[in-house]
């Protein structure tokens, strides 16, 4: 089979004036893959490319966030959405054709993304440092980022296309070459194994350039939320540098490598990870992600000051509006009123649901003001703070210390404004429903619910055939 020898170049990182700029989908002509690999920007843009690709509705900007996971997950009323999402939703019927469709945008989209990883990986070993702006420093991010892009896309195709838990029988492949047409399906342990690696591998990678030189402070919530607006701001000139606080930094790898190992059980290492993440701070020893203040709601919908890892995508509050606006709105939400979803009338996440008639709507993806919060018009989350401690509730759940799983839990409910103590825990089984019912609260319009009611194997609707969380 003939290899395709070209690739999408991107918009160059360095020349970009604005947050709505912020790995924006601004495709140019096809350019052959060696023109681009020439320079250290080729570099950047062929990294940029993969982010963008996986901002697309057909993943993150769309179905693997707000779309077709929230559908399953039945955060919304059935009988408001269009096939294949109806389809989806009462039926879990994937092998009509829409949604047979739907299914395989997602599939060739994310291994796309993952074949361009490979093809930046497969070069860049070779190269002299010199050829980048940062050097040494800036070739290992590049190599680091890729690499975890590659487990994270692997990594969400084996929730979705596998079951949770490894029976011996093999699903998806996990591609670590360039050019690769084809490599055989392999296991859930399998493919688990690899992701950790990479992930692992990544972060040895990127440690000096997020670490070392005060470099943290590039994480902060001032550089991940300001410099945009005018260069030079807070001393970043580049933004290479000016938004790493959202990409696939130290961090967000740690992050990920959490709920990597949470997902097949490895709880202590889990735990682990989430503490380097939760005590991160910079050198004037603020922390790096801090719960969003009910204060700032308005302006910072998706409570932004606790994102770990973030996408972007400039047309994402349009492409939501198609389904949120006309004469019949599609994303009305499954609830009666807002005691359905918050058990605390003090929890803020509360503000973040919106009457509209009889019904009931997310503003998560919603018009803020002007300035810098138009970021959130663009923002794609992907890891938050709350997951770090939902991560580390499950080590001490299932390890009986019951006590100690509700105050984790109680750390978010506390940083969302409840009034902790609410909650009653003494079993396995009574927290797996209360962090179901956290998840619900917490990840409105994020894709993350789908994947706990699979992991904790509890049907979002009893309806749902037993086979439906895996994706043929």
């Amino acid at each position: 089979m003939k290899v395709l020898k070209f690739i999408t170049a991107i918009t160059l990182l360095t020349v970009l004036s604005s947050c709505n700029d912020w790995l924006t989908i601004s495709p140019k002509d096809q350019v052959d893959e060696e023109q681009l690999f020439e320079t250290g920007l080729g570099y950047r843009n062929a990294l940029n490319g993969i982010y963008q690709n996986m901002a697309s509705g057909s993943m993150y900007g769309r179905e693997m966030t707000w779309g077709v996971l929230d559908v399953l997950a039945q955060y919304y009323d059935s009988g408001e959405l269009d096939n294949p999402w109806k389809h989806m939703a009462e039926k879990f019927n994937y092998d009509v054709q829409d949604s047979e469709t739907l299914i395989d945008n997602i599939w060739s989209r994310a291994f796309n993304s993952i074949a361009n990883a490979n093809n930046l990986l497969s070069r860049i070993d070779d190269e002299d440092p010199l050829k980048f702006a940062g050097e040494e420093l800036e070739k290992n991010v590049i190599k680091g980022e890729a690499l975890a892009l590659r487990a994270f896309l692997h990594f969400d195709m084996v929730r979705l296309f596998a079951p949770s838990k490894d029976d011996g029988r093999t699903y998806i492949p996990y591609f670590e070459k360039y050019p690769s047409t084809f490599e055989p399906r392999t296991t859930v342990n399998e493919v688990m194994e690899k992701v950790i690696r990479d992930l692992n591998a990544a972060k040895d990678l990127v440690a000096p350039y997020d670490t070392l030189d005060s470099r943290e402070d590039k994480l902060h919530s001032l550089y991940r939320f300001n410099t945009a607006i005018g260069m030079g701001v807070l001393g970043v000139t580049d933004l290479f540098e000016a938004y790493r606080g959202f990409r696939m930094n130290y961090y967000a790898i740690q992050a990920l490598l959490a709920r990597a190992y949470a997902y097949i059980g490895r709880y202590q290492e889990a735990f682990d990870a989430t503490q380097i993440v939760i005590d991160a701070k910079d050198k004037d020893l603020h922390k790096l992600f801090q719960f969003t203040s009910k204060s700032d709601l308005s302006k910072k919908p998706k409570l932004q000051d606790d994102l770990i890892f973030a996408l972007s995508n400039e047309k994402l509050l349009d492409n939501y509006l198609e389904y949120y606006n006309g004469e019949y709105v599609k994303l009305y939400l499954d609830i009666w009123d807002k005691d359905d979803l918050f058990d605390d009338p003090a929890d803020y996440r509360r503000e973040l649901i919106a009457e509209v008639g009889y019904f009931y709507q997310s503003v998560k993806y919603s018009k803020t003001a002007t300035g810098n919060q138009q970021i959130n018009e663009v923002m794609i989350p992907m890891l938050r703070l709350s997951e770090m401690y939902y991560i580390r509730a499950e080590y001490y759940a299932h390890s009986s210390m019951f006590d100690k799983a509700t105050s984790e839990l109680d750390m978010v409910r506390r940083g969302r404004n409840c009034t902790i103590g609410r909650l009653d825990i003494s079993s396995v089984s009574e927290f797996s429903t209360e962090l179901i019912n956290e998840a619900k609260r917490e990840f409105v319009g994020e894709g993350q619910l789908w994947y706990y009611y699979k992991k904790l194997n509890i049907k979002p609707v009893r309806s749902m055939p037993d086979d439906a969380f895996i994706f043929p």
